[in-house]
């Protein structure tokens, strides 16, 4: 009996706390929304930058190691055996004036600004 009594004394949300719930919720999800925006192309950029510096390096190796100039025949031939895929988005892949450069993403990345790593925290 007292069970049904408890009960009686409960009521439910009124149709303005649930309004202000919704509202609540829906400017969380923006500010979510607008704070991931252009994450992925920033990541693809990124991704291409990295392995563009890493397939520098490994080119350079390489041309030292076969004791060969550079051509636009030899890079092909190399970027055939690498067989992956440098930018994730599918750009050109060139080598010019001693850097690799993508159709894409263009842009000419140095090794210590392309890394990202200032030795500072990581932040999120």
């Amino acid at each position: 009996m007292k069970n049904i009594r408890l009960m009686d004394n409960q009521r439910g949300l009124t149709l303005v706390e649930l309004l202000a719930v919704i509202v609540v919720i829906g400017v969380v999800f923006s500010i979510a929304v607008i704070s991931l925006g252009g994450t992925k192309e920033r990541t693809e950029a990124d991704v291409c930058a990295a392995n563009r510096v890493e397939l520098e390096n490994q080119y350079r190796g390489h041309l030292a190691l076969e004791d060969v100039e550079h051509s636009n025949v030899v890079f092909s031939t190399f970027l055939k055996e690498l067989g992956s895929e440098v930018c994730p988005v599918g750009g050109a892949i060139n080598y010019l004036d001693g850097h690799v450069d993508c159709s894409v993403h263009g842009e000419v990345v140095d090794e210590e600004e392309g890394s990202g790593d200032d030795g500072g925290v990581p932040f999120l």
